[in-house]
């Protein structure tokens, strides 16, 4: 024990690393011998050890005992380098494996940003001088190491950190003559990389990429835990949970006896006989391909429930299940099934039981947490179950940056679940492959994969049902129409739709259209409603698009749901997973996977045996440019008409066979990522997982439409008005759920002024408060139409 050295204002060194010791061991209750391997353990216990070293420098302890009162150079108090530098003297002292030397020298750099990357081993890299793991003692950084070594109390050290520096020769000569022996460690660190890291086969530096991950992404957590909570017992402990399959059971209770039941039925059983069949050393990647309307939900649920069951009898540590979706459209809805599974258990869904991680999720946990503590469990997903997006889910398991990295750990002894897989770009293929691979063998997760498209781009998945094509060809409740010989001007296609509008009217029937633009769907919106004859009131027409705010679409797709007659306008934002069951289906030509998606919501039920239609049109604005061109990759386009042209009709019981024609072709077209997998595994910058996800992002304008939440301007004013930075910075994140609930957002561009329909918010830059009778819920965000034409 010690205490001569701080490593916060309230706390010393010493004591801060036996916090971290007791929160890791916390951490590891979560994960089993196969995850936390002795190797693990090693990289661990020397990261903790070395990773706030520097923090015994004369100017960080003058600058830690009284930060207003510093008035020393910023760069002198930095302790990162510092710790580094000790660190590689450490690993040169001890004769540490190479790879562990720089596994624990990366651990130690990127613990208060991010990981490093490695320099280039050829050129036309993104540039990332900035982050490569030598850039620690180059220039006037050097010059700060010599200054901060001469202050450096070794002997304070050892008592603080359990380190022994007086054996140490190499210690004692860099502190003499640091200017050579910073270079001779430079020049260490150069060698690993390029005779050591450099050498590894592709797969052993993914598998070396993930275990730093997860030494990495374990210290991140506990460096933090006792600092972000007031009591570490509730932290520490896991209470006893358990998932069941009874549950199931009794949410699928006793059903009518007809065809699609009966499907359903026979799909679980396939399923939990075939998780039975699997012993823990073979199935680890595992995949689903079934119809729209099978119930992928609970079937997903219960390989997970079996799953869960399986490897807490085998290895003595629960899992955690991670269930992964791409649009914030059916994260609700599948949070709620299981929401009603616990409930059915007899469990309140609090956050120890489910953590909701996305945009619109309101950042509550438990009531008897403290509000300010509620983020750190949030955060760090310290919950049975993880309900999350693609974005957040990605990031964590690629994304450099420690606030993402702090997750990884809890993808490790996982059963993760990913339903529509087919959204995911073919960039993503080849990384995903190989870290998924990856993932399953070194963090000892299981991964299920879930598509009605499967395009098979992981390597060895396991099916659970084996003969998927077989449910395919059991269903017969659509039919493909194509009308893509010529293109329709959007004026002349709704001409043609308030010429049907009657019919539907008086057939009471469900019509979906669903179009590829904002603008063109509004088009169809208004020009239906103009035409709307007032005998049918009854009938709602209802708009679901970009343009109206989450708060309005999910009250939408409610009133959909109730199963009344309705015509729907959408964009594709309503087209995958959205439980709806529609009779007709009139779509905008886009690849055919969205084609396949919107076809799920198409006499989805099959509640009789008559086949419902689904017509394809291709559509252009009136000066003729394609709307799918406008929104949709050109050459998921051009394979999507190449595989149709000379097909006038496709019945649901051959798309199958198509879908996987689809798929094989965009592999040998497309970028399927092996650049981005290089980038990956041998720590090089690559474009922001966002990005990857869903394209360049351009600038955009937020819309606030404060008369859906009339308090949420109080409550922002309020936040802004907190002086504690960190503090504010905790109110907004409160508050981001409720704002992305009531707001519409719009892409910058040069000839439109948000000022002209709305104010600007007075706490943040590029949100604005719409004016009154500028937003409807009928048509969304209304805007002059010279304005609008320019929002596509």
């Amino acid at each position: 024990m010690s205490g001569k050295l701080k490593s916060h204002s309230h706390l010393y060194l010493y004591q801060h690393i036996k916090e971290i010791k007791t929160a890791v061991e916390g951490i590891l209750r979560w994960h089993s011998q196969e995850t936390i391997t002795p190797q693990i353990k090693d990289l661990l216990n020397k990261s903790i050890a070395a990773h706030d070293l520097g923090k015994g420098s004369q100017a960080f302890q003058e600058y830690i005992s009284a930060p207003e009162q510093y008035c020393g150079k910023r760069e002198d108090k930095t302790h990162t380098p510092l710790s580094l530098l000790i660190t590689l003297a450490l690993a040169q002292e001890e004769s540490w494996d190479a790879l562990t030397a720089l596994a624990v020298a990366a651990v130690v750099k990127g613990h208060h940003s991010r990981l490093p990357t490695i320099p280039k081993k050829r050129l036309g890299e993104i540039d990332s001088i900035r982050w490569d793991i030598d850039n620690f003692a180059s220039g006037n950084q050097a010059r700060v190491l010599k200054r901060q070594l001469l202050t450096l109390p070794f002997d304070s050290l050892e008592a603080e950190v359990g380190f022994d520096f007086s054996t140490k020769k190499f210690i004692a000569a860099l502190k003499n003559d640091s200017g050579a022996n910073i270079s001779k460690l430079k020049r260490m660190l150069n060698k690993i990389i390029k005779s050591d890291f450099w050498s590894m086969t592709e797969e052993a530096a993914v598998d070396f990429r993930l275990k730093v991950q997860l030494v990495y992404s374990i210290l991140l957590e506990a460096d933090k835990a006792f600092l972000a909570i007031s009591d570490p017992k509730r932290y520490l402990q896991r209470p006893a949970r358990q998932w069941q399959l009874a549950w199931i059971e009794k949410r699928i209770g006793k059903v009518e006896n007809n065809f699609v039941n009966n499907l359903r039925q026979r799909a679980r059983k396939k399923i939990l006989q075939a998780i039975s069949d699997y012993s823990l050393a073979h199935g680890r990647i595992f995949s689903l391909t079934a119809p729209t309307g099978i119930g992928k939900t609970l079937l997903a649920a219960s390989w997970a429930f079996e799953m869960y069951n399986i490897m807490s009898r085998r290895q003595a540590v629960k899992p955690k299940i991670i269930v992964v979706l791409p649009f914030l459209s059916i994260i609700e809805q599948t949070a709620k099934e299981y929401e009603k599974l616990l409930k059915l258990g007899g469990y309140i869904s609090d956050g120890t039981w489910l953590v909701k991680s996305h945009s619109l999720a309101e950042r509550n946990y438990a009531e008897w947490l403290e509000e300010k503590e509620e983020t750190f469990f949030i955060d760090t997903w310290h919950s049975e179950m993880i309900v999350t997006t693609y974005d957040q889910f990605l990031m964590s398991l690629m994304d450099p940056k420690s606030k993402y990295q702090m997750r990884f750990h809890n993808l490790c002894d996982s059963i993760i679940i990913m339903d529509e897989v087919q959204s995911l770009p073919c960039k993503l293929w080849q990384p995903l492959d190989k870290i998924f691979t990856s993932l399953a063998k070194i963090g000892n997760s299981k991964l299920l994969l879930m598509s009605a498209t499967l395009p098979a781009f992981v390597s060895n998945q396991e099916p659970l049902l084996p003969d998927y094509q077989k449910y395919f060809k059991s269903f017969k409740r659509y039919k493909f129409k194509f009308r893509l010989q010529e293109k329709i001007l959007i004026n002349d296609f709704c001409k043609e739709l308030t010429t049907l509008l009657p019919q539907w009217l008086k057939n009471n029937e469900r019509v979906l259209i669903t179009m590829n633009t904002r603008k063109s769907a509004l088009v169809i919106r208004d020009s239906l409603a103009e035409a709307w004859p007032h005998d049918y009131c009854d009938t709602p027409l209802i708009f679901i698009s970009a343009d109206v705010t989450p708060y309005d679409r999910l009250k939408a797709v409610e009133r959909i749901k109730e199963g009344n007659p309705c015509i729907v306008v959408s964009t594709q934002c309503i087209e995958a997973g959205v439980d709806i069951d529609m009779d007709l289906v009139f779509r905008d030509f886009a690849p055919l996977d969205s084609l396949i998606q919107i076809a799920g919501r198409c006499n989805r039920e099959w509640k009789t045996p008559e086949r419902k239609y689904i017509t394809v049109v291709d559509i252009a604005n009136q000066q003729g440019w394609l709307y799918s061109e406008m929104i949709y990759d050109l050459v998921h386009l051009q394979t999507t008409r190449e595989l149709l042209v000379d097909k006038w009709e496709i019945s649901e019981e051959d798309i199958l066979d198509i879908s996987t024609q689809y798929f094989e072709s965009l592999s040998k077209k497309k970028d399927t990522g092996r650049e981005h997998l290089y980038r990956f595994v041998y720590w090089q910058e690559d474009v922001p997982i966002r990005e990857l996800l869903r394209g360049e992002q351009h600038e955009q304008h937020t819309f606030l439409i404060l008369e859906q939440d009339v308090k949420l301007e109080e409550d922002m004013r309020t936040a802004a008005e907190i002086e504690n930075r960190w503090e504010r910075r905790e109110a907004w994140k409160k508050l981001a759920s409720r704002m992305a609930m009531v707001s519409v957002n719009v892409y910058a561009k040069k000839d439109f002024s948000p000022g002209w329909i709305a104010e600007p918010a007075p706490f943040l830059d590029n949100y604005w408060l719409v004016r009154e009778g500028v937003y409807s819920t009928s048509r969304g965000l209304q805007m002059e139409d010279d304005v609008s034409q320019q929002i596509l």
